[in-house]
């Protein structure tokens, strides 16, 4: 069951409700004041907005937010919850150097968007892992310990992190488990042995290494293509991992998606890709015996890209996954959801083109969904 909350960042729910009052209010006639038209409209809403924070008590009728995002089947007594903690590119919203519209106007209105990182919580002994480690790693990490209750965690904020791949919005977060900062002791990190040897002999991820902030355990991804079968490995009690080699840049890494592998329910994790196109079967395979699968949406159709060929930018175009999947959409609609917008992508920022998508069966992720598996 896919649930949403009140998110930390991007726009505050008062926030989304009074843009899409407005847009209301621009088809009202002329003898109908706008503004009084949002003002009240507002204040009636106020009730039930402070109702889904839990601050005061209205009868429900029925699971609104279900209605805002499609949500697969619900599934029988989860074991683990899996928790969106960002869902931007590397650099996130507002993007360092970026003059646009869009992180000009994200700088006044301090809205926030954090790199692309998922959270799991296991609901019997509230250990806690995560899904790379952005340079946004506080935020997240306090988002998650919000959602779990966690307290008195200074030297152990989280049980563990996997790692996808060496770029720096999915990795740069480990400095701060060293000594300037939290000081953690032993974290396990999950990576393949590339990634790992990487670790170990370059500074100053190698000090986190010798001073025992991190211990690392190698992973052995399998192959879409099925010649190598991946090897599971269980980062919590009964949550089994499976890691695939995906083609992107490799400069320092090899590159993985995750699958978890809960007791009800699959959930993939692949925020970063080459397009689909030049690796037949990829994404078909990577979707296999997958109830939610979360992927790389870093561009929208090449327009946030001017002057530049769509074609050679190594992600695949979100127009392009939906025009794939199209028949999954209408079928299972929200199975895939969007996740690791670059901080141009119109999806990240457009609410009208948001539900566009969504109506096509493929929501954009929300900070604070959470996958029961």
């Amino acid at each position: 069951m896919i649930r949403l909350r009140p998110s930390a960042c991007g726009f505050t729910r008062l926030e989304l409700v009074r843009r899409r009052l407005h847009r209301y209010a621009r088809a009202m006639p002329i003898l109908f004041s706008r503004r009084a038209f949002v003002a009240a409209s507002t204040l009636l809403l106020i009730p039930c907005l402070l109702a889904g924070a839990g601050l005061i008590g209205l009868p429900r009728t029925g699971n609104q937010d279900a209605a805002a995002v499609p949500a697969a089947m619900p599934s029988p007594t989860p074991r683990f919850e899996v928790v969106v903690l960002g869902r931007a590119q590397d650099g996130g919203l507002p993007h360092l150097g970026c003059e646009r519209s869009c992180c000009v106007n994200a700088r006044k209105s301090g809205r926030l968007e954090t790199p692309a990182c998922l959270g799991v919580r296991d609901l019997e002994t509230n250990r806690l892992l995560l899904l790379e480690a952005t340079p946004r790693i506080e935020h997240q990490v306090g988002l998650l310990h919000g959602i779990a209750g966690a307290t008195d965690r200074p030297r152990r904020p989280v049980d563990g992190i996997l790692l996808t791949h060496a770029h720096i919005g999915h990795y740069a977060g480990l400095i701060q488990l060293g000594r300037e900062v939290a000081s953690t002791k032993a974290t396990p990190v999950w990576a393949t042995p590339r990634f790992c040897e990487y670790l170990r002999t370059n500074g100053p991820w190698s000090q986190l290494v010798e001073l025992d902030q991190i211990a690392l355990h190698e992973i052995a991804p399998g192959t879409t293509d099925g010649a190598t079968p991946p090897t599971s490995f269980e980062p919590l009690p009964g949550l089994r991992v499976d890691a695939f080699t995906v083609p992107h840049r490799d400069e320092f890494s090899d590159t993985v998606a995750y699958k978890l592998h809960g007791p009800s329910k699959t959930v993939l994790f692949c925020p970063d890709v080459d397009r689909w196109d030049a690796h037949e079967g990829l994404l078909e395979k990577l979707l296999e015996d997958v109830d939610v699968a979360y992927v790389d949406a870093t561009f929208y159709d090449g327009r946030e890209l001017p002057g530049r060929n769509i074609l050679e930018v190594p992600h695949p175009p979100m127009i392009r996954t939906m025009e794939l999947l199209e028949a999954m959409g209408r079928k299972t609609p929200g199975r895939v959801r969007f996740i690791h917008l670059n901080h141009t992508n119109p999806a990240l920022n457009d609410l009208d083109l948001q539900d566009e998508i969504r109506g096509r069966g493929f929501p954009v992720a929300e900070v604070g969904e959470r996958v029961g598996i």
